[in-house]
């Protein structure tokens, strides 16, 4: 009796400790698999890196934009006497060396950099929020791989429900206390199984290989993937979840959307600045040097002055269009606004309802299933049901253990998506 009583403790203790692991596994915060997935994808995505490399070419881009135009140095020989271009034989000939230096009116550099430099933002949010949408990639495909395995294991399940239904219909068609047609339909509910398994193989191979294409991983990469856990994703949902409740949703004004059209507001608005202070004039300040063979040297100095005796036709009218690009910008930063808004209330009021169908799901439906199942299972032995009965009551268990695994993962998958809507950059 106490060692019946010190393996039911073991049994107990393991069943506890496995618990806990799938359910810290079942919380998106806590999947230490789909945490190395995602950090893999943000490391080898191909589209997050071109983006980065867009965002560090703009940021190359901000010094230059800033910079003083190159400096002009002419070195030159000027009335050499013909024909034999004699260089000390006439009193005009002289070798010139000329220096000069164009300076845009004040202000016009600043706002050349600062528009670079809201340009390089915009990109730089760009990333931010391809990474976001990497992130989300990843637990999607790998919470549905989750729901696939789960999907197989309630299969497996199935058939061998089905085929000692077969078994007990086969005996019972040997005694002729039950027709043919009983173990004939167990069997074509057997190849339907089939058939569904075929479409799980498949699905798994395209999830797979989504996957690795997302992680620029080869061919040969593999995973273990284990199956989703609908009665222990319920009781790990409030993790994800308390998080999302407590941000306030003005953090939707620091998602990387919003920042990169409010850095093409800001990015147009100093191109428009920019085109404005093209239509005053730039300076150009020149010395000169020259030599003389057979006379005085010299040195000569120039303030030159551009004269933007067509800024109507040209700097205004660029200075316009930028204004409205800009204008175009803040409509864009409102819509953005307003979309992931509704984003927002959308994703969370997917994850109340998916937590309540989660749980009528696991405390209600599929208790419910089973018990039918069972119940049909033992009138038939006796010979008080048909056996379509049995075989519906077997299918609606089943197909109510892979509405909950469904369930489960898209619930998750969505806890991860209010995740990266309203976490800020310092928490990625």
């Amino acid at each position: 009796m106490q060692v019946i009583l010190f393996a039911a403790a073991i049994a107990g203790l393991a069943l506890t400790l496995a618990g806990r692991r799938l359910s810290a596994q079942d919380a998106p915060g806590a999947d230490s698999l789909l945490a190395r997935l995602t950090a893999e994808a943000l490391a080898a995505n191909p589209s997050l890196g071109a983006d980065r490399a867009l965002a560090r070419a703009a940021t190359a881009r901000v010094r230059p934009a800033g910079a003083l135009p190159d400096p002009m140095l002419s070195i030159g020989v000027m009335n050499l006497t013909l024909p034999r271009f004699a260089f000390r034989e006439s009193d005009f000939t002289e070798v010139d060396v000329e220096l000069s230096q164009e300076f845009p009116w004040p202000g016009t550099l600043g706002a050349r950099t600062s528009a670079a430099r809201a340009d390089a933002r915009a990109l730089e949010s760009t990333v931010a929020d391809r990474r976001r949408q990497v992130s989300v990639r990843a637990a999607a495909l790998y919470y549905r791989l989750r729901y696939v395995a789960a999907a197989h294991r309630t299969l497996a399940r199935q058939r061998s429900l089905l085929a000692a239904a077969v078994e007990i219909s086969t005996a019972r068609y040997a005694t002729t206390s039950a027709p043919q047609s009983d173990p004939l339909q167990a069997r074509v509910a057997l190849a339907r199984l089939d058939t569904e398994e075929a479409d799980l193989t498949e699905e798994d191979a395209e999830l797979r290989a989504e996957l690795r294409a997302l992680r620029n991983r080869p061919a040969g990469d593999s995973l273990r993937i284990e199956p989703v856990r609908p009665e222990l994703t319920v009781t790990a949902t409030h993790i994800g979840r308390t998080r999302g409740d407590i941000v306030a949703a003005e953090s939707l004004t620091y998602h990387p959307r919003v920042a990169a059209r409010l850095a093409a507001v800001e990015a147009a608005e100093q191109t428009a600045r920019v085109e404005r202070l093209a239509a005053r004039p730039d300076f150009t300040l020149m010395t000169r040097y020259g030599a003389r063979p057979l006379g005085s040297d010299f040195f000569s100095a120039f303030v030159g002055v551009r004269l933007p005796l067509f800024a109507g036709r040209k700097q205004h009218r660029l200075a316009e269009a930028a204004e409205a690009d800009a204008d175009a910008a803040r409509a864009a930063v409102a819509e953005e606004t307003a979309a992931l808004a509704a984003e927002l209330e959308s994703t969370r009021a997917r994850v109340a309802a998916g937590e309540r169908r989660l749980r009528l799901l696991v405390d209600q439906v599929v208790p419910a299933a089973r018990a039918t199942a069972e119940a049909s299972l033992r009138s038939y032995r006796v010979g008080q049901v048909d056996f379509l009965n049995v075989l519906a009551a077997e299918d609606a268990r089943y197909r109510a253990d892979l509405d909950a695994a469904r369930e489960a993962s898209e619930h998750l998958t969505h806890l991860v998506m209010l995740q990266q809507l309203l976490a800020r950059e310092d928490d990625q």
